[in-house]
Parts: structure tokens; C-alpha cells; sequence
């Protein structure tokens, strides 16, 4: 079977469960405990519909999109993942070249294998942002925040919905520990049981030290979209972390559908990840107000089957599906994305 000729993300799905240890993709599908949350992402994102116009005169589609100054060629960017080494021996830089080839964007975290350096090395042209997990101190949350300057990162990510490692029954049932598998050349951050001391005085401890742009993800309420916003965060990420975390919690559609309906002025920009397999998923999430998109496991996918080409193919197979979806649901630009295209 020639893994590299997948088509379709759940054609890359199946083939990378044929290509790798069962363990591994069970570990890069597990949700915490049954993985309710997230199934609930896939079928919350599933059960919204588009509503056609037609007529519309939508000509040439362009899907450029500007984060933060920096054009990027749509708003489909890689959601930060650790522990790639195990599908692909060069990790994380393979991916962000991958992201690099479509010239999209790509987050990586303190959690991740490869070093910021060594991925900045290998992809000097690539549009990086680095993700902290606050796992120490401040004077290690500084130095990973120069450290991301110095590797002229777009933005800095403060992730706050990972405080300890959930229970996975998918990880648990298989025996296996990802930590063991896999080059790393990230050093191990400090003490992730500080996680669980910070508040919100850490963002504005963050904002004192960077003029980069500050996006705190795993934002899932109002009440966090406010406090991020009276802080003067640039972007919230809405985000359950894959379904990883928490179980029974809420969806990336439940969140930004809360957010809207209660902040429908809200400039802040929204990142929404979870759930997405399809280009009509990408659409459906911009019209609800999400300004860019994530995906997590189906890049992995693509890295499973073919390394760099394979994660650049998934992004590829996604723009065209979000192009056709714009082109045949009579959306000329973005500026048509609007949650009155939305049926419930």
C-alpha cells in the first residue's frame, strides 16, 4: 500500500493506523478519560450547516489572511503538539517545514521535543510562534520569552489549560508513556507543578516583557475571554487542548458561540482549534467569528505518512475544501463569513 498517495484526511487517518504502532496512535488519539470532549468537538463542528446564497458573483477566492502583520497564505495554522519525535525522527522541524511549504504558520511549545533553536536552524525562512507552558518560575518564563525573540517567533502563546496531565483511558489501556519515546532536544521545563500557583498576574507579567504579540490559549468561557481582555491580550486561543485535558467540558463551537453572542464587538482576534477534518469545518468556525483555525492530529498524520510532504499535502487537501466550500456555498471573501450563514 503506498501510504503517501492519501487524498482525503480520513484516508491519511486510516493509513497512518496502519503505519504506526497501535500504541502511538492510540496515544495521539486519546482524549481524557473516554474521550467524550473530544468526540464532542468533531460532532459539534459536524451538526452545523452552511446556508448557501447563490447568484453571488463570487469570482477569484482569496484566502491570504494577516496575523498580526505578517501575511500568511490562509487561516489554517498548526496548533502546538509534543512528543512528534516518536513519528518522525527529525519532529518538529519536519513539521514546521511542512507549514513552511503551503506558508502557513506554525506553533511549537516548551512541551515539544525539538528546541526552538534547532527548528528556527533547519527552517530559517518559517513563520514560527513559540507556546509557554507555564512549568516554572519567571526567570524561565522570561528566558523562553527571549529566547523566542531572539528566534524572531510572530507571537508568544501562554497556554493556562494544562495545569497536570489527565487521565487517558486510550494511554492508560495501552501501557504506553510517550515520554520515553523519541529524540529530544528541548530541555525538560523545570517544575510543571508551578502551573498550578500562577493567576492572572502572570499575563500581565508576560506583557511587561515582550512587545510581541500575547495569545493565551485554552480560553473555553466568558468569564476567561474577559479577563483576557482586561488584561489587553492580542488573541485568545479557544481551545480544550484536543479533548486532552478535561473530560465532559465544553467544545471550541460552545465557547466561541458563548463569546459572540455576549461580546459581538469583541476585537480581540479568536484562534479556534478541536474538531476541524474538513474544509466546511474551517468555514463553518469562521462564520461563527473565528479569525484562524488550528489542527493538531491530522498534521500528525501527514508527518506519519510522509514527513514535511505529508503535513504540507493536509494543509493543501484543507484549502482547496475550504476554497470549493467558499466558491459553491457563495461566500466571496471572508468578509462573508457570518454566523447568519449558520444553521443550528
Amino acid at each position: 500500500m503506498n501510504f503517501k498517495s492519501f487524498v482525503t484526511l480520513r484516508e491519511a487517518e486510516k493509513f497512518a493506523k496502519k503505519k504506526i504502532n497501535i500504541k502511538k496512535f492510540n496515544w495521539l488519539h486519546a482524549g481524557a478519560e473516554d474521550n467524550f470532549t473530544t468526540n464532542k468537538n468533531v460532532n459539534d463542528l459536524q451538526h452545523l450547516k452552511i446556508k448557501p446564497l447563490h447568484l453571488k458573483g463570487v469570482g477569484k477566492i482569496n484566502l491570504e489572511k494577516n496575523f498580526f502583520g505578517k501575511k500568511i497564505s490562509s487561516p489554517l495554522l498548526l496548533s502546538p503538539m509534543g512528543h512528534q519525535t516518536q513519528f518522525h525522527s527529525r519532529g518538529e522541524i519536519e513539521t514546521a517545514k511542512g507549514v513552511n511549504e503551503i506558508d502557513s504558520l506554525s506553533f511549537f511549545s516548551t512541551q515539544g521535543r525539538m528546541s526552538l533553536n534547532d527548528i528556527r536552524k533547519k527552517n530559517l525562512n518559517a513563520n514560527l510562534c513559540w507556546t509557554i507552558f507555564p512549568f516554572g518560575d519567571k526567570k524561565w518564563i522570561y528566558k523562553e520569552i527571549k529566547n523566542a525573540e531572539k528566534n524572531k517567533c510572530l507571537a508568544i502563546v501562554l497556554c493556562i489549560d494544562a495545569n497536570v496531565r489527565s487521565h487517558r483511558y486510550l494511554d492508560r489501556e495501552s501501557r504506553y508513556d510517550a515520554r520515553k519515546f523519541g529524540g529530544r532536544t528541548n530541555p525538560l521545563p523545570p517544575n510543571p507543578l508551578m502551573a498550578l500557583s500562577f493567576d492572572w498576574q502572570l499575563v500581565k507579567y508576560i506583557k511587561t516583557k515582550t512587545k510581541l504579540p500575547l495569545i493565551i490559549k485554552g480560553v473555553l468561557t466568558y468569564e476567561d475571554t474577559i479577563k483576557s481582555i482586561k488584561n489587553n491580550v492580542d488573541g485568545i486561543w479557544i481551545s480544550n487542548h484536543g479533548g486532552r485535558m478535561f473530560n465532559s467540558g465544553i467544545s471550541g463551537v460552545d465557547c466561541i458561540l458563548e463569546i459572540k453572542k455576549k461580546l459581538p464587538k469583541i476585537k480581540t482576534k479568536i484562534l479556534v482549534d478541536g474538531g476541524v477534518r474538513k474544509g466546511s469545518d474551517i468555514l463553518k468556525l469562521l462564520c461563527l467569528g473565528a479569525d484562524f483555525v488550528g489542527i493538531g492530529r491530522p498534521a500528525l498524520h501527514g508527518l506519519i505518512l510522509n514527513g514535511y510532504k505529508g503535513v504540507a499535502d493536509i494543509f493543501k487537501i484543507l484549502n482547496s475544501e475550504l476554497k470549493v466550500s467558499m466558491e459553491n456555498g457563495g461566500f466571496k471573501n471572508f468578509k462573508d463569513c457570518k454566523i447568519s450563514r449558520i444553521k443550528f
